[in-house]
């Protein structure tokens, strides 16, 4: 089959790496990527699996490139769209209809979105595609099971919502001792000194401020930890993180990495990996990834956290920096004990059992050949 994907962009996300997971491992069908928007991260690490990218170049709503996707889509004639994140779900979707494209197919990735820190528009495209998604999607795919109580309850077609929960690659995520040794080495940290860390871009959702205020209640019981922060726009020319870090005490403690795209590196290189989201998470990629290392994890309670983690890790309640402060406090002192490297091994198991790449990418096969054959 041919299918053709439409997503908002192709910078580093979760639906985008999902996306190019798809493309990379599925060898059944042809996959086709339009972006709304422009390049990204992923655009060149599609074009080297052969697939063919558009990308729209979209910054606002625009009549002519809307018309443009319509007559796109027509020209590449797919047996099945598959559109990515609310707004391509919406414009992606209806283009789709309109190009006389029958089996479309929507991915959500919202668990829960706020008032006060969503956009307007976005909370807007939600609810209009409420009510549209009993017209327009064949099915709708959710990739946690949080997010489709919620989009129930929000007035979706219950009959449409599929969960696809997401898969990981087990021969590229596995763990490595040695880079552990090296990632301390390299960080000037000594070897009974246990790394904390997070790895997330820099948003409101990921509430760094939170984590940064549970290590200072942390330091100030116990000077022997180390936390490095890694993501896109978490550096030194971060000014209001750079700050809430002198503020709070934290310099000798804590290290900004920036953005890094070794994910095995750091993921192994840490003792304890802290989610301290607020909301907005579906199935959290970095939390299951540093499992598949091997990694321990403490984690909100937001999205599909506590299901990925089970009982190898800890789940607190978000927006609660004492809570949050006091389970590491836990974590730092089980990293002592007999046990701590039995449930590391059981992290990665809960990730093999449960959430390989293959089966992800079998369920989606499942799902598009579902709905080709309804026509």
């Amino acid at each position: 089959m041919k299918v053709t994907h439409i997503i908002n962009g192709l910078e580093d996300g979760g639906a985008e790496h999902t996306l190019y997971k798809i493309c990379k491992y599925d060898k059944t069908n042809k996959h086709t990527v339009i972006s709304l928007k422009g390049r990204g991260k992923y655009f060149s690490l599609l074009k080297r699996l052969g697939v063919q990218v558009h990308c729209l170049n979209v910054n606002f709503f625009s009549v002519y490139k809307f018309f443009f996707l319509i007559k796109l889509l027509r020209s590449l004639k797919p047996d099945i769209v598959q559109t990515w994140l609310v707004h391509s779900d919406f414009f992606g979707g209806i283009a789709a209809r309109l190009a006389g494209i029958e089996n479309i197919i929507w991915n959500i990735r919202y668990t829960n979105f706020k008032i006060i820190k969503t956009k307007l528009t976005t909370i807007l495209i939600i609810k209009i595609l409420a009510i549209l998604s009993s017209l327009i999607p064949k099915f709708i795919i959710i990739n946690s099971t949080r997010a489709k109580r919620i989009y129930e309850i929000s007035g979706y077609n219950k009959y449409k919502l599929k969960l696809i929960q997401n898969g990981y690659d087990l021969s590229i995520l596995k763990i490595q001792e040695y880079n552990k040794k090296n990632f301390k080495k390299k960080l000037g940290v000594k070897k009974q000194i246990p790394i904390i860390g997070n790895v997330s871009r820099y948003h409101p959702k990921k509430d760094h401020l939170n984590l940064l205020k549970a290590l200072s209640l942390i330091r100030a019981k116990r000077k022997n930890f180390f936390c490095v922060l890694a993501g896109s726009k978490i550096n030194k020319s971060n000014a209001r993180l750079m700050r809430e870090i002198k503020n709070l005490d934290l310099s000798k403690h804590v290290k900004l990495l920036g953005k890094n795209d070794n994910i095995l590196e750091v993921m192994n290189g840490l003792d304890i990996y802290v989610q301290s989201s607020s909301y907005g998470e579906g199935f959290p990629n970095v939390v299951a990834e540093a499992m598949a290392c091997g990694t321990r994890c403490v984690a909100t309670n937001v999205g599909d956290a506590s299901i990925i983690i089970g009982k190898t890790g800890w789940i607190v309640s978000p927006n609660d920096s004492l809570k949050l402060s006091e389970t590491i406090e836990e974590a730092l002192y089980e990293f002592k004990t007999k046990k701590w490297n039995s449930k590391c091994n059981e992290a990665r198991l809960i990730i093999k059992e449960n959430f390989e790449i293959t089966k992800m990418v079998k369920l989606y096969n499942k799902l598009w050949h579902k709905a080709y054959r309804k026509n």
